[in-house]
């Protein structure tokens, strides 16, 4: 039987939880503890000026780094919620800054800030990070203000779930809610990641980071303003048709109803029908061939494609099965 994981994006304010379920992970590391400090110690002492909170207009949202003179490094989920953006830095300065470019299938963004850097941390896109590896976070969860946090590297391209990027780093490093957006530094002091989500897995907490090897091109296109989304639906709310469900809604059980439409998203251009239009909602049954019975399955599949690519959706309304063609978009409002 397979095991429930819990996964939260590192973010203070609507925080989200999902569902996921495990696999046997191809790499382990078997020690459950903290990595000893010692040493790292000495890169936090180094490391720390160069680390930051980032606020919104409601208040703090999470950390980031400066890794070139006035840009800073982060997740993108810390700043999807748009500006102003306020950077505290690590001598409680406070400076302006703006969004430059974003990936959002990757969670990472640069942001533009005419204040100068106290420190740069350089970024580690040559080495692979390796299964057992004492690393460091630095970070703002639980009201600390650029905290360390000890751990090791306890897995490598972990896919935990369709809701975060894929190919993930694993980590026994303790983070918490504030925590997104840090740098993972090596013995060396050097970013191999940044830090994106937290959750229980089958062999206990583990944290998350999306690693930097080979995202040079990435992080130039970052810096020459470059924004990418994932693709969506545009749909609010999408849910299993389970048994239960379907004896409700007088339909065979199978697939995922439609939910919530958001207007100007593809399945409102496709003519959906959701919950909110009354009635019996549409379920979506396949994508492009491949059976969807969970809104995992259907994220899955949403995403194994991009913004402006076309997909076929097989749909039940009512007693009638049809087909409706849709043009993948970011999210409505994006």
């Amino acid at each position: 039987m397979r095991q429930a994981w819990g996964l939260a994006l590192l973010v203070p304010f609507g925080l989200a939880l999902y569902a996921l379920f495990g696999k046997e992970p191809p790499l382990r590391w078997a020690e459950p503890v903290q990595a000893p400090p010692a040493g790292l110690q000495e890169v936090y002492a180094r490391a720390h000026p160069a680390v930051l909170r980032i606020e919104g207009p409601e208040g703090s949202r999470g950390t980031g780094f400066f890794y070139a003179p006035g840009l800073v490094l982060t997740a993108y989920h810390v700043v999807a919620e748009g500006g102003p953006y306020t950077l505290v830095l690590a001598n409680r300065e406070r400076a302006a800054a703006t969004l430059l470019g974003f990936a959002e299938p990757l969670d990472l963004a640069v942001l533009r800030t005419e204040a100068q850097a106290p420190a740069l941390l350089p970024l580690e896109t040559g080495r692979a990070p390796r299964v057992g590896e004492a690393v460091l976070h630095i970070g703002n969860s639980r009201d600390q203000f650029i905290a360390p946090r000890y751990g090791r590297i306890t897995r490598l391209g972990v896919s935990p779930s369709p809701f975060l990027p894929q190919g993930l780093g694993e980590a026994s490093l303790p983070l918490a809610p504030g925590d997104s957006g840090g740098p993972v530094l090596d013995g060396e002091g050097r970013v191999l990641g940044v830090a994106v989500a937290i959750g229980q897995t089958e062999e206990g907490f583990r944290s998350f980071f999306t690693p930097l090897l080979g995202r040079q091109a990435v992080l130039a296109a970052l810096e020459r303003g470059e924004r990418s989304y994932w693709p969506y639906l545009g749909l609010r709310g999408p849910r299993a048709l389970t048994p239960e469900l379907a004896r409700e809604l007088g339909l065979p059980p199978g697939g995922v109803v439609v939910g919530e439409v958001v207007p100007g998203g593809a399945a409102h251009r496709g003519g959906l029908r959701g919950l909110e239009a009354g009635g019996v909602p549409d379920v979506i049954l396949e994508v492009n061939g491949v059976p969807v019975n969970s809104f995992e399955d259907l994220l899955r599949e949403v995403r194994r494609y991009q913004v402006g690519d076309r997909i076929r959706l097989s749909v039940r309304r009512g007693g009638e099965v049809f087909q409706v063609e849709a043009e993948l978009a970011p999210f409505p409002g994006r």
